[in-house]
């Protein structure tokens, strides 16, 4: 069989509407089954498998709210239930004989752990009355004792939500496009649990549109709706409008809109229920007729790709709608649903960014499993995640509205209905599902072994074609990094290819945006195979470390490293083969000791590892040791022995014609120019290398550069250039994944803002930045931080809280006092505070201490004249008596 049509198939995973639910598993355990055969559809499976698809499938169409000319009386109960041997409601068979003639004949594996599930011969779908959201009985809209009063629908509409993280440009977006004046509809689309009614709660109440429409913004919670003659009721209902006996609704609603002399705004939420319905030419007309009204902006929020009817709406989001939260964003959304119950420890960070990671940052998957932490420790939290996956995402109410199903004629659910449903979405150039709803599938609708050394084989065809530029390579793996994860996984728990698990491995090592992947391949590997040849297990150990020590898990890194290298003697007669081992443990643990600024140790550790791969011959590793090195001296501002480092190690990059490394040098020459403020040296090297990093596709280094083109252009005070190239940077930290990067662009992005005096931006973005370092234990950049943050408050003269900062700093520092730049910095702008605050006694001692801090280190002179001076200014106003 041909691999090459899985290359499509395999990005096919679904997604599913969960704007009000409370639990997913009451909402997808039937849609589960249509995409999977929608996935699966070039695969070989069993007819009793495609009898139980046929049969859920078709009792799945209700669920989604989609159009069938036949029934809708039976909306709005409770959800459908497979069950047998009841007295039927509603009978299947009766319905569509062609499918119950199916089931009958059907054969074959079971799918649900109760036997008598696996016999539909007699399923039936049983309705149970929901009393909380029936608003229609069976006889319709118009039923006496059953229409929508005013109570209803003020019930049915939300608060705003107190938590709401990582929307503020959308928030901005829709404010702009409501309060211009050529544009008048905003439509906020996309997939459930994206948390579209929130935005559009929060963009109603920000200041610019209450002042553009005050009491004129109508919200109309459509759940509630599902013909045009009840929402017209609806805004009548919302607008307060009195009709007369024998009065058309519509007239007295149109002659109301006719009459605005004030802008106004109607919110029509959750759109689709009514749009969905019977009715749909009705509705879309009423849509259309108020949208005429000049006074009248609408917004609508509704799950699918595109706005209702033919109107122009301007879109919120990019083309697939609203995105799943940044991770960062997650994060902080996370934490505060679960409030101070979430008990932290020293790997909770990461187990919180792994649970994230898993449910693909969707806000309603964050709430529902923060939620579980009030009652249960995080790491219960995560291994319920591990085994039962989608159970955890539950609030344990009773379901809301959609969970209610209803029967039809015989549908074909192909990829349109699917995109056109938002059960799966369109992601850059492939169709994907979020993760909770793929682990539900994954979890009760498993696939054969043969599907799956089939997927293998793909894979491994997938991996090795992908370009040899990262950068291009990246955007194409993120579309199968899910899949890849779990076919691998499932390979090695089932004791299968073990050696393409590790080829697989050794192709996603380049890729530092998917560590986690390669990490719990790695994980698996080691634990389940016990016969693993000694060299692959030596490489997956040393490449777990390094991976562990990028993502800030030092202990555990060095844990690691260190166990390795405890297996190997280290005197001078070792083997070439052990010497490279022996270099590549060194090296690891100069990585992880560096950036917690143990910059003494990093250097022992730097210098046995050089010495370890000369002994091996292995020149490119000896050439990045020393150009590491002279990293580590730069860091030390100890400019001219990382500049003579550097040159070697360029000298031995020419030699091997390692045209990567020779760049890498370049780069750090080019920051050395920076801070020695030859910025047009700089800007020139700099520009030069990061057009060849991204020749060679080291997305990594190319952002480094364009950061440091943005610290040089703020030097410059050219902040429209700085801000340009920080964005961009920041931009291409985030695709690959890299957090040290993304906190370093938000702190050049704090200091742009400090120094264009835009100080509440300064202090957002560096509050930002701290967040992000101390999630990756960078206490030397949070202490760094309070710094920048101390200078901005002197600068609004908000003088106890500059004071708070530049403490918090120079406690920080104490526990690496070689950070002697630093701790010298802080000290001199603490001066400068108590200068303003017209404290001559602390702010001269303030001076000295910095004076000495900087005259110790033996390279900072210029930083001793900069204090130097700053005395001279004290001692000149003290004598003109300005200090008392």
């Amino acid at each position: 069989m041909s691999l090459k049509p899985y290359f499509s198939i395999i990005q096919l995973t679904g997604h599913m509407q969960m704007d009000n639910f409370t639990s997913f598993d009451s909402y997808i355990s039937s849609a589960a089954v249509v995409i999977r055969r929608v996935t699966l559809d070039n695969f070989q499976i069993s007819d009793s498998y495609i009898n139980v698809l046929l049969f859920i499938t078709f009792n799945t169409v209700g669920k989604l709210g989609l159009k069938n000319k036949n029934q809708r009386k039976e909306a709005h109960s409770q959800p459908a239930e497979i069950i047998g041997n009841t007295a039927p409601t509603t009978s299947l068979s009766g319905s569509n004989p062609q499918i119950s003639e199916q089931i009958q004949t059907s054969h074959g594996t079971h799918f649900f752990t109760d036997p008598r599930d696996n016999n539909f011969t007699n399923a039936t779908i049983t309705n149970a009355v929901n009393q909380t959201t029936n608003y229609y009985a069976s006889d319709g809209p118009s039923s006496e004792g059953n229409k929508i009063t005013p109570d209803m629908i003020a019930s049915a509409t939300p608060a705003v939500p107190i938590v709401f993280k990582g929307r503020e440009e959308l928030v901005e977006q829709g404010v702009n496009i409501l309060c211009q004046k050529t544009l008048r509809f905003l439509a906020i689309l996309g997939a459930g649990g994206m948390g579209k009614t929130s935005l559009a709660l929060h963009i109603m109440g920000s200041d610019l549109v209450q002042g553009k429409f005050g009491e004129r913004c109508y919200f109309i919670p459509c759940e509630l709706f599902e013909d045009a003659q009840s929402l017209v009721q609806g805004l009548i209902h919302v607008m307060e409008l009195t009709v007369q006996e024998n009065q058309s609704k519509q007239r007295v609603l149109f002659d109301h809109l006719q009459a605005a002399q004030d802008d106004l705004v109607i919110v029509l939420d959750k759109f689709e229920t009514p749009w969905n319905h019977d009715d749909s030419i009705g509705v879309k007309n009423l849509l259309e007729k108020i949208a005429q009204y000049v006074k009248v902006s609408l917004v609508v929020t509704m799950r699918g790709p595109d706005g209702p009817g033919d109107i122009p709406w301007e879109k919120l989001g990019d083309k697939s709608g609203i995105p799943t939260l940044a991770p960062a964003s997650a994060k902080e959304a996370f934490k505060a649903f679960a409030g101070n119950n979430l008990q932290t420890s020293n790997d909770s960070e990461s187990q919180i960014d792994s649970l994230l990671y898993q449910l693909d940052y969707v806000p309603l998957a964050i709430k529902l499993s923060a939620q579980h932490v009030k009652r249960i420790p995080l790491e219960a939290l995560i291994n319920m995640w591990e085994k039962d996956k989608t159970s955890i995402l539950t609030e344990g109410r009773v379901p809301g509205r959609l969970t209610s199903m209803f029967q039809g004629e015989e549908l074909t659910f192909n990829m349109s209905t699917l995109l056109h449903s938002s059960l799966i979405y369109e992601n850059h150039q492939g169709i994907k599902m979020l993760a909770p709803v793929r682990e539900h599938i994954d979890l009760n609708h498993t696939i054969s072994q043969d599907d799956i050394d089939q997927l293998e084989r793909f894979y491994i065809w997938f991996l090795e074609d992908l370009p040899e530029n990262n950068m291009q390579a990246q955007p194409v793996l993120q579309l199968h990094i899910n899949n890849i994860e779990k076919v691998f996984k499932s390979q090695i728990n089932s004791d299968q290819s073990k050696t393409s698990c590790i080829s697989a491995i050794n192709i996603l090592r380049k890729f530092t945006r998917f560590n986690s992947v390669s990490i719990d391949l790695i994980d698996l590997i080691l634990k389940k195979n016990k016969s693993i040849m000694k060299e692959d297990e030596v490489d997956l150990k040393l490449l777990r470390a390094s991976k562990l020590r990028w993502i800030g898990r030092f202990q555990d890194a060095e844990a690691q490293a260190m166990s390795v290298k405890g297996c190997l003697n280290e005197e001078d007669n070792i083997a070439k083969s052990e010497a490279d081992i022996l270099g590549r443990c060194f090296d690891i643990l100069e990585g992880i000791y560096y950036p917690q600024a143990q910059y003494e140790k990093a250097i022992n550790m730097n210098l046995q590892a050089q010495k370890y791969f000369k002994q091996s011959e292995n020149q490119w590793a000896q050439a990045n040791s020393m150009s590491w090195l002279g990293d580590i001296y730069y860091m030390q501002d100890r400019y001219k022995e990382a500049s003579k480092m550097l040159s070697e190690a360029q000298q031995l990059f020419q030699q091997i014609e390692n045209e990567l490394g020779v760049a890498e040098c370049l780069q750090r020459l080019g920051d050395i120019y920076l801070m020695q403020g030859r910025y047009e040296e700089a800007i020139g090297m700099l520009s030069d290398t990061q057009k060849q990093f991204e020749t060679f596709g080291d997305q990594l280094r190319a952002a480094e550069c364009l950061l440091s083109l943005g610290e040089i252009y703020r030097m410059q005070k050219k902040y429209g250039e700085a801000t340009e190239m920080t964005l961009k940077a920041q931009k291409q930290y985030e695709e690959i994944g890299d957090k040290l990067g993304v906190a370093e662009g938000l702190e050049v992005l704090g200091k742009i803002y400090m120094n264009q005096a835009q100080f509440d931006e300064a202090v957002d973005m560096l509050s930002k930045a701290q967040i992000q370092y101390k999630d990756i234990d960078r206490i030397v950049d949070v202490a760094w931080c309070y710094r920048y943050l101390g200078t901005t408050y002197r600068l609004q003269e908000q003088y106890e809280k500059a004071k708070e900062a530049f403490t918090e700093a120079l406690e920080l520092f104490k526990e690496f006092p070689g950070e002697k730049y630093r701790i010298g910095h802080t000290l001199l702008n603490f001066g400068h505070l108590f200068f303003d605050m017209k404290d001559f006694a602390e702010a001269r001692r303030k001076y000295e201490e910095a004076r000495d801090i900087f005259y110790s280190h033996g390279h900072l002179e210029k930083d001793v004249d900069r204090c130097s001076e700053a005395l001279a200014n004290l001692d000149e106003a003290e004598a003109s008596g300005s200090i008392s």
